[in-house]
């Protein structure tokens, strides 16, 4: 008897920066333990803009300038923007 197999189409590879085909990657930065972390993907860049302001709102460290840093990868692993509670959101 064969086991069932998970189709792996719709697994995301949490532990890269690349995004998958077509859609664009939000990861975070902890400044504490210098680790990155995988929170979202999205299929509309605007969507993933408007996400990384919403969480770059709320400083999570003190000074805040140690809060998170929160970026947007495309699917060839280049960052495109950055996002700060102090500086806000940048194009890279």
């Amino acid at each position: 008897m064969i086991p069932n197999k998970e189709s792996n189409a719709d697994v995301i590879d949490r532990y890269t920066r690349k995004a998958t085909s077509g859609k664009y990657r939000v990861l975070g930065y902890d400044q504490y333990d210098h680790n990155d972390y995988f929170i979202a993907e999205f299929e509309q860049l605007e969507l993933a803009i408007a996400f990384l302001r919403e969480k770059a709102s709320i400083a999570n460290g003190t000074p805040t300038s140690f809060s998170d840093i929160y970026y947007i990868y495309n699917d060839r692993e280049e960052a495109l923007y950055k996002a700060t509670f102090d500086d806000g959101v940048e194009r890279v």
